[in-house]
């Protein structure tokens, strides 16, 4: 019956710490959208007053989730699908002697600790 406390508090520690790991690293983006969203409200509130502000701030936000809707689905409103189909290009295959930044920078790191090893 022990090793049953035991690997309970084992499991429950386990999942507290990383419950708390998760919020350490959620909160402040948490705490930053609030304030965002209680400023936002402030000003709505001292624009159009108590009465209209809530129903502006409704109006705005609907709008504004179905663009960031839109937005996270990809979807361009402006572009049907055969119009989306003809704007793709096809890209040339790398030929020899091409060169991007990370062959260059895995070169000069081995050209690096070359002249780390003489040193």
């Amino acid at each position: 019956m022990d090793i049953l406390g035991w690997l309970w508090w084992l499991v429950s520690t386990l999942f507290t710490a990383i419950l708390s790991v998760l919020w350490f690293l959620i909160s402040g983006w948490v705490s930053a959208l609030l304030q965002i969203a209680l400023l936002v409200v402030v000003i709505y509130f001292l624009k159009y007053g108590w009465q209209r502000a809530p129903a502006e701030i409704w109006r705005r936000s609907r709008s504004f989730a179905g663009f960031f809707v839109g937005w996270i689905r990809a979807a361009d409103p402006g572009l049907s699908s055969r119009e989306a189909a003809q704007a793709v290009r096809v890209v040339k295959v790398k030929e020899f002697g091409d060169v991007n930044i990370s062959t260059l920078l895995s070169l000069l790191m081995l050209v690096g600790l070359i002249l780390a090893a003489r040193i």
